[in-house]
């Protein structure tokens, strides 16, 4: 090109600066936000193609118009506000408000306003930058709505929760607590040897259904606690050895009535575990129940252990009816039994199983369970991690007889009058000297009238509870004392340890555990 063809740098420079300002205006009116100029008095001076669509007026009827136009009533100081910043020099950034478009609907807007400034720095006008929230709004108010609903019904999901804890703890108390005199009073004949060896014998079958409706009334709680979490354990270290023979020892009257043979073959090097003792118990309990139960008269029980590993693996094998290959694989899913004739015959709930497996869980093991088929027995088998390490033998006696408590005398509370009179009449079986009470105010009384060696007594009581009991009379003596109630839940036991009970029973209470339990309290 020649030099005659050039443009000169002035002209040059003023087209660039031309292209320039094209461009930043397709820029401003391709944009999807509302861009708008107006000067300090808040009179509209550009008006993009975004601000068409977000409030509905074209740039014609906008232009020298005052923004005021599109600003709620109730809003106008905002733009007083936003002018007096602006005259300062101050920006105002991400603003969310509301604004009115053309045909009367409101627009929620983040508006992002600045001052503009001429080449001598001076404030000439404003421009601002809206966009249109209003999807994004409606979102907040859906997910506040939303949250608000959640926590309303977490709240009522609590209030049901504590109403249902409530009506557990009072369901068991409920029903227990009329066993409890049924079982005293049988155990109490039964062990009567003057009479006929076939009144005992129908004696002890009434024994077991009581025993095996209370079985009952604790495995629907005990799911129940597990299902929402509420169930805790104590760890400590356990003899599991000590624990199966304990076992097999509650189960002798079943076992000699049935003639089964118990073979016990307790191998295992390290037998000891980090555990709940009585959770643990109770898993066996279930499982050797299930042994007694499914295995017919002269058939036999193995109770064998042994160290797989890390682990204690203990099994529990009976020569029983079977499990067929099919209920196998859901055979500790809650309720259930198997085929039904089966279940019908053998009676239950289904729910033993389930609790074991979780009850392993919670100890970090396992349980399983093998058969060949009907009639061909089965095979259940838990583990759990050993204790590396033992600071000391945990030795608990196995099948030893309870030794009678010695002579003492005795406070018993107890409202249930059959439940009062049973007990009372154990007691001084035992060879007590038994005061009874029927409320806080008559134990109160007694307690303030003399001195007294332990202190059984119920929770539940018409004018208070066993807490209260307790409370009036450590005001005066401090006495050792036993829970014996229906109220028999995770949250029972530990309020019944802080007040000072030494042991809690649940009822219904059998003779030899209430005999222990005086035992240890008063040796």
């Amino acid at each position: 090109m020649n030099g005659s063809d050039s443009l000169p740098s002035g002209t040059a420079n003023d087209l660039a600066a031309l292209a320039a300002q094209a461009w930043l205006a397709a820029i401003i009116e391709s944009s999807d936000d509302a861009i708008v100029s107006k000067t300090l008095d808040g009179i509209v001076t550009t008006w993009n193609q975004g601000a068409e669509r977000t409030f509905g007026y074209t740039a014609a009827e906008m232009i020298g118009q005052p923004i005021l136009k599109i600003i709620p009533d109730d809003r106008q100081e905002e733009e007083s506000m936003i002018l007096r910043r602006l005259r300062r020099g101050e920006p105002v950034d991400h603003f969310q408000t509301v604004r009115r478009r053309k045909d009367g609907n409101l627009v929620d807007v983040s508006v992002t306003i600045s001052p503009v400034r001429n080449a001598e720095g001076r404030i000439i006008g404003v421009s601002k930058i809206a966009r249109d929230i209003t999807h994004w709004k409606e979102i907040q108010r859906e997910l506040g709505a939303a949250r608000r609903a959640a926590e309303q019904a977490k709240e009522e999901a609590e209030a049901a929760n504590r109403a249902k804890d409530h009506f557990l703890s009072v369901l068991s108390h409920e029903l227990r607590t009329p066993l409890t005199p049924v079982l005293g009073i049988i155990s109490f004949i039964e062990k009567n040897e003057s009479l006929p060896e076939s009144v005992r014998e129908q004696m002890r079958m009434v024994r077991r259904n009581v025993e095996t409706e209370a079985r009952l009334v604790d495995d629907l709680l005990d799911l129940t606690r597990i299902a929402r979490g509420k169930l805790s354990l104590h760890f400590e270290v356990v003899d599991a050895h000590a624990i199966v023979r304990n076992v097999v020892a509650m189960f002798q009257n079943q076992i000699d009535e049935k003639a089964l043979a118990v073979h016990i073959a307790l191998r295992a090097g390290n037998h000891h575990v980090w555990a709940d003792s009585g959770r643990f118990q109770q898993a066996l309990l279930n499982l050797m129940s299930n042994a007694v139960k499914f295995t017919p008269q002269d058939g036999s029980i193995t109770l064998r252990s042994c160290n797989d590993g890390a682990d204690l693996k203990i099994e529990v094998a009976d020569s029983g009816v079977g499990i067929d290959a099919e209920t196998l694989p859901r055979l500790f899913k809650a309720f259930e039994q198997g085929e039904q004739p089966f279940a019908r015959r053998f009676g239950g709930l289904g729910l033993g199983l389930s609790i074991v497996r979780s009850l392993m869980e919670m100890h970090n093991g396992s349980v399983a369970a093998f058969s060949a088929g009907k009639d061909q027995g089965a095979t259940f088998t838990i583990r759990l991690p050993t204790m590396t390490a033992v600071d000391r033998e945990v030795s608990r006696a196995a099948a030893a007889a309870v030794a009678p408590p010695k002579s003492c005398r005795i406070l018993l509370v107890e409202d249930h009058a059959d439940t009062r009179n049973v007990m009372s009449m154990l007691l001084r079986s035992f060879g007590c000297d038994v005061a009874v009470a029927a409320s806080v105010k008559e134990a109160t009384e007694l307690a303030n009238g003399g001195a007294f060696d332990l202190l059984i007594c119920d929770f539940g009581l018409p004018d208070g509870t066993g807490l209260d009991v307790m409370r009036q009379i450590h005001q005066r003596q401090k006495i050792k004392a036993i829970a014996v109630t229906g109220f028999g839940q995770d949250e029972d036991l530990r309020r019944s340890k802080e007040a000072g009970f030494s042991v809690h029973l649940t009822k219904p209470v059998n003779i030899e555990a209430l005999q222990h339990a005086i035992q240890e309290a008063v040796a």
